[in-house]
């Protein structure tokens, strides 16, 4: 006689909450594994690095990383989607502001600096596995970073479509190679100025052509 089949866990139901306990055990131990990862990334270069290196840095088995991840490509996939999201949440943020007054922008653009430095880690093995294995599907992401960025239309009217999809291009693409050397600790001493000058250069950028 075959096994009758498996109840499911209901709201109110006693084997929710040990469900819920399960699935919260297996998140954290994911983020574990994701940040040992990064550590170890950090320490000897993605291409040095092994599986057996992040488990031991994890203080978990073998068979639990493969639990998780195929290897450390999906880690670097799964890095990658969450830059890619946030940056995108970041640019839908700029489409938001209230106006492009110096002080708005000066906040916006340190709010995205900010959200770098804390990721410092993850935005470093990116910006490695960029040129190899994430090229393609990066610049299709850039093209919805431009999109977020011309939003509202009705402040970009200045420009014909053309010119403000360049500006925006242009503007995206100076974030991404200013923030590597940002990140270096080139500018740190300078970080007031720096967004200082970052943000007249963003609202030259945005405020050129329009009619007086």
């Amino acid at each position: 006689m075959s096994a009758p089949p498996r109840r499911r866990a209901k709201a109110g139901d006693p084997e929710a909450p040990a469900q819920d306990l399960r699935a919260q055990q297996k998140q954290l131990t994911r983020r574990r594994l994701l940040s040992a990862a990064l550590d170890v990334f950090e320490d000897k270069g993605y291409d040095a690095t092994t599986v057996d290196d992040v488990v031991a840095r994890a203080g978990a088995a073998r068979a639990t990383f493969y639990l998780h991840y195929s290897g450390k490509g999906d880690i670097v996939s799964e890095l990658a989607d969450r830059i890619w999201e946030d940056t995108e949440a970041r640019f839908v943020e700029f489409g938001a502001l209230p106006d492009w007054s110096h002080a708005t922008i000066r906040a916006w653009l340190a709010r995205y600096v900010d959200s770098g430095e804390q990721n410092k880690k993850a935005l470093k093995v990116f910006a490695e596995q960029l040129p190899h294995t994430l090229r393609q599907q990066h610049l299709e992401h850039q093209q919805k970073f431009i999109r977020a960025l011309l939003n509202p239309p009705a402040r970009w009217a200045h420009f014909t479509r053309p010119e403000a999809r360049r500006r925006a291009f242009l503007l995206v693409n100076q974030l991404e190679t200013f923030m590597p050397s940002w990140q270096s600790g080139l500018w740190a001493r300078e970080r007031s100025a720096m967004l200082d000058t970052l943000t007249s250069v963003w609202r030259a950028t945005l405020e050129a052509d329009r009619a007086a």
